[in-house]
């Protein structure tokens, strides 16, 4: 099945040709273990909160460190909106013209406030909301990085949009509790980073776009244009270990050669891959999980035994100690 249309699947750089503008809706298919993660965390998470909520002590830490967070997210709002530049028909009208037709595209009703930052050089961006305002904050090295390559920029917009459109920013709270647990929340946080990427392709319009923003990412401004995309993309194989897969597991984001893969199949299918690597870490984490669970149930076992042995310990004294039946008691 078709992910979205596009023009090319090139897998080495070439500078994009002037092309007019794909105002075509852009409908992207998710990743496919993006919507079963969520309904497994917001399972988890439901669990959790219901346990919290019966036990006062709990319910109390969980108000404390919301309480906290908020003030966070509240702190850093602020500090966006006042500090960052927010685009607009009087700021940067062509980046907010661009941030504004893509959204559109996706079907957002309403075009999320866009502001641009610098951040010391670090090349990213994100997307956030708070109460009911979704925000997206694209850092000034990062498009400083794309140049005139209007495809790897919009690649970068449509990814953060994405999220956006994606509902990705919606339930937060609600699933905070399954996002510590070990390896569900970053499986969750991988499958939205892959499904936002699709976006990000249907934004650039064309895979060479698509695929030099990612590269940029993993390079730099200089670099990442003449990036050998399809030796980047072998790097998996530097993965293909058991302790390189759990810690990959570990992550929120997935290595960016996976995600170049992930774009482009017939690059990824001229890399090669292995799958031996992740085999060998499920394999691990089952015999932990088994040892855990064994020992454990050998420990309620011993903890049952010694209860009894004291239960049996303290009739037997209480026996010994009694005074002897009085022999004129009728």
């Amino acid at each position: 099945m078709s992910i979205v249309s596009v023009p090319d699947r090139a897998s080495t750089y070439a500078p994009p040709a002037a092309a007019p503008r794909d105002e075509s809706p852009i409908v992207v298919e998710r990743w496919p273990t993006e919507r079963p993660l969520f309904a497994l965390s917001v399972a988890v998470s439901l669990v959790a909160w219901l346990l919290i909520v019966v036990s006062v002590i709990g319910l109390v830490y969980a108000l404390a460190f919301g309480t906290f967070f908020f003030i966070m997210q509240l702190a850093f709002v602020a500090h966006v909106r006042g500090s960052a530049v927010k685009l607009g028909a009087e700021q940067f009208p062509a980046l907010h013209h661009r941030v504004a037709s893509l959204a559109r595209r996706m079907g957002l009703q309403q075009v999320p406030d866009a502001y641009l930052m610098q951040a010391g050089g670090t090349l990213n961006a994100f997307a956030t909301r708070f109460l009911r305002s979704h925000i997206i904050v694209l850092y000034s090295d990062l498009l400083d990085a794309c140049g005139d390559d209007e495809a790897a920029r919009d690649m970068i917009i449509a990814h953060e949009l994405g999220h956006v459109h994606a509902g990705h920013l919606r339930w937060r709270w609600l699933t905070i509790p399954a996002g510590i647990v070990p390896f569900l929340g970053g499986a969750l946080s991988r499958a939205r980073e892959y499904t936002c990427d699709r976006y990000g392709l249907a934004g650039a319009g064309n895979v060479n776009g698509a695929l030099t923003g990612l590269a940029i990412l993993a390079a730099g401004a200089s670099h990442g244009p003449r990036v050998n995309r399809v030796a980047m993309v072998r790097q998996r194989r530097d993965l293909d270990t058991s302790w390189m897969a759990l810690g990959e597991w570990l992550g929120t984001h997935p290595p960016l050669a996976k995600r170049m893969a992930a774009l482009d199949p017939a690059l990824a299918a001229e890399a090669g891959r292995s799958t031996a690597g992740p085999l060998r870490a499920a394999a691990f984490i089952g015999l932990l999980f088994a040892v855990t669970i064994g020992g454990a149930i050998t420990a309620a076992r011993d903890i049952g035994r010694i209860m009894k042995q004291v239960e049996r310990d303290a009739t037997n004294r209480a026996q010994v100690q009694a005074p002897p039946a009085s022999p004129f008691t009728p």
